[in-house]
């Protein structure tokens, strides 16, 4: 794990389902719980508090959100499931006695976690807490949490969009009235943004836990507990009027005047009692396919990776990267079949996946990539390996082989341009995709992610241009591309115009040990493309759960 104001970040299994979760500091444990639909990153403010007070604050992911798993019963799941699921977390990872923070479903959560597991709990500080009427929870559950889908045109995406900001401006959000108006600023546009992207990695598993807060009843759980017990609120929360609801009102609580108050407020009275020392951070995780999930620290920043590299076969280790704008999911179809013959690894490329904390685009170069890369893999113990990767992967893969840090490298797809072709894509192709005030940059991901597998370059819609054979444009194959390109954004812009750039045709020249593939239906495997390196391509199907055995032969 590697720290910095984010959090150290890491992968554990708990109960055979992966959490993702993130870690600050040193000292007495804090174990810090989000709302819903969010995720562990929304608690960097209060941890960083707590971190300069010398303790240490535990956030998971809570089950479906983020990047952790949801609970295999989650349609059936109450608040007592997802507090069984935190004493699993907090068991798998060396926790016995911790303060406990929540907010808003966080803190129904962190209710009965103390209500079930008194004996492990020193404090529990909530940020809002919900004591709903009947009428306010059935009508909120009849309309509040409707499903998720991806759908063919995009529009799911102007619906996400709407639909979180209209939250900060009525509660209920699908309740736009006078008597609903709350009291906020609208968040601005990159803090909607935020908040989608977390309900965008959850996708439709973003119910079961956020329904947890709805149909929580604090008569069940607040009698049963015994420890200290302190409940905030801003004065502009919406749930500030429960505190005066029963069975809360006896608790004690304070309104603060805003939520950096309430956080301050809190950190205080959980530091009144501390718990015990934090642990020593475990392993990341392993998956029910046998792959290990991790991050680790490079110069410039934190790389996501997945793989395995111990007990693998004993073949030379393969290294693969993906294409811009795109993450490592690109070969989960065909990462288990490569792991039973070699250590294998698949890393999401700076600012791309999930290595998206800490990195500058404007640190974008081929060869600064490689070296960060092969920093990564001499810090995972691997040696004398092959590095394969997909358009601006394979370059660097190229440059990795140049700079004598790996034995061997492929290039799938042959990315080289016309003088041309490149000054078109610079000027049209990589158009912005940060946040806008009415979410526009959504739908243009997802026009994008269509447009792709229609035409080469994507903005040139003539039948000239068009692509043959199609690639898959099902709704969730089209919806995980405008997800990669979100999560990228300027780092997509950044290796595109690196990929441009970079004089592949120099870089193979004294080269003896690179190998070429032609993907079926890509527009940068055509003949002539691999013709110009003066390399012989070798076929690859257009399904990458078809590359297990070509790959393999070449990294042998």
């Amino acid at each position: 794990m590697t720290e910095n104001l984010a959090g150290q970040r890491g992968f554990i299994t708990v109960q055979g389902r992966r959490v993702h979760y993130r870690r600050w500091g040193k000292g007495p444990v804090v174990l810090a719980l989000h709302g819903s639909p969010q995720s562990s990153r929304t608690l960097q403010p209060l941890a960083l508090l707590l971190r300069e007070a010398g303790f240490c604050v535990i956030a998971p992911d809570s089950p479906g959100n983020g990047l952790s798993a949801p609970l295999p019963t989650a349609e059936q799941s109450q608040v007592e499931d997802y507090a069984a699921a935190l004493a699993a977390f907090a068991d798998a990872i060396g926790l016995q006695r911790v303060a406990v923070y929540g907010f808003h479903t966080g803190a129904g959560i962190g209710a009965a976690f103390a209500a079930l597991y008194p004996e492990r709990v020193t404090a529990l500080a909530c940020d809002g807490l919900a004591s709903w009427t009947e009428a306010e929870r059935l009508e909120i559950l009849r309309r509040y949490l409707p499903p998720f889908a991806p759908a063919w045109d995009g529009s799911h995406l102007a619906w996400l969009w709407a639909r979180m900001e209209e939250q900060t401006v009525f509660f209920p959000w699908h309740e736009a009235r006078a008597e609903t108006r709350m009291d906020y600023d609208v968040s601005p546009p990159e803090a909607v943004h935020a908040n989608v992207m977390d309900l965008l990695d959850a996708g439709d598993h973003y119910r079961p836990v956020y329904r947890s807060a709805f149909t929580f009843r604090p008569e069940l759980w607040i009698p049963r507990i015994n420890a200290p017990m302190m409940i905030g609120a801003s004065a502009d929360d919406v749930l500030r009027e429960h505190l005066q609801r029963p069975p809360l009102r006896n608790v004690p609580s304070e309104v603060f005047t805003g939520a950096a108050a309430v956080r301050q407020g809190l950190a205080a009275f959980l530091m009144q009692h501390p718990a015990d020392p934090a642990p020593v951070a475990p392993p990341s995780a392993t998956n029910l396919l046998g792959l290990t999930q991790g991050f680790v620290e490079c110069a410039k920043g934190v790389l996501a990776w997945t793989g395995k590299i111990t007990g693998a076969g004993p073949a030379r280790p393969l290294v693969l990267l993906h294409g811009a704008g795109d993450d490592a999911t690109f070969f989960k179809a065909a990462l288990p079949l490569l792991a039973r013959q070699r250590p294998v690894v698949a890393m999401d490329l700076p600012g791309h996946g999930a290595s998206n904390e800490g990195w500058n685009p404007a640190d974008w170069s081929i060869e600064g990539i490689a070296d960060e890369i092969a920093g990564a893999c001499a810090m995972l113990g691997l040696r004398d390996y092959a590095v394969a990767g997909v358009h601006v992967g394979g370059q660097i893969a190229v440059a990795m082989a140049r700079a004598g840090h790996a034995r061997a490298a492929a290039i799938l797809g042959a990315s080289i341009y016309s003088p041309n072709e490149a000054e078109e894509i610079l000027t049209r192709g990589i158009p912005s995709l940060s946040p806008t005030w009415d979410g526009s940059h959504l739908l243009r991901a997802f026009r994008i992610a269509k447009w792709e597998r229609l035409f080469f370059p994507w903005f040139r819609r003539e039948r000239a241009h068009a692509r043959m054979p199609l690639a898959e444009l099902d709704e969730m194959s089209l919806h995980r591309r405008a997800l990669s390109l979100l999560k990228a954004r300027e780092h997509w812009q950044a290796a595109v115009t690196a990929e441009l750039r970079f004089d592949l045709v120099d870089a193979i020249r004294s080269l003896d040990q690179v190998t070429a593939f032609a993907i079926e239906g890509d527009p940068l495997s055509v003949p002539e493309r691999h013709a110009a390196l003066g390399l012989k391509s070798l076929p690859l199907a257009a399904d990458p759960a078809l590359w297990s055995e070509p790959l393999g032969d070449f990294s042998r």
